[in-house]
């Protein structure tokens, strides 16, 4: 089985990718979590500080990968045209700017999902980003692919992932 199919990056879809992949990290959930203390803290003693601090804590992370995501989908040549990827059995084929190239299998390390878009990690931070809409009926396709060919532990796909 072979499926095919363009991605043009836009930045609310490296947003997503980027706000799935830092809220996985232990310091993002805690900053989080300490903007939520320092609400209730707000909420109990009313002082100003701690509305700041919670809105800092809450606020920034969200704000920064957004800018980070617009900045990159705006100055990065990769991103001015639609990429292509071919899945098949060997592998992800990515075709852009006129180069290819091809990523066996046993190279990706980690397979993830939101609701809009499925992630194949190739390293820790590095990831292929396959927005649903671009992918338009080739969904099922897709999953099944990387079903077949990942080991099932490094697979977190929810949201109807097969």
């Amino acid at each position: 089985m072979e499926v095919q199919f363009d991605v043009k990056m836009t930045t609310s879809k490296l947003y997503d990718f980027n706000l799935q992949h830092a809220y996985k990290k232990p310091v993002s959930i805690l900053a989080t979590a300490m903007g939520v203390a320092f609400i209730l803290l707000f909420i109990r003693d009313m002082k100003w500080y701690f509305i700041v601090a919670a809105a800092l804590l809450i606020l920034y992370l969200p704000i920064s990968l957004l800018r980070a995501s617009f900045m990159k989908v705006k100055m990065l040549p990769v991103f001015q045209e639609p990429i292509t990827y071919v899945i098949n059995d060997e592998g992800i084929t990515v075709k852009s700017q006129g180069e290819e190239e091809m990523i066996p299998w046993e190279n990706c390390i980690k397979a993830c999902n939101t609701k809009q878009s499925y992630f194949v990690y190739t390293t820790p931070t590095a990831a292929f980003i396959f927005p649903h809409k671009d992918m338009g009926d080739k969904n099922v396709q897709v999953l099944q692919l990387i079903n077949a060919h990942m080991d099932p532990k490094k697979i977190k796909i929810r949201f109807g992932g097969l």
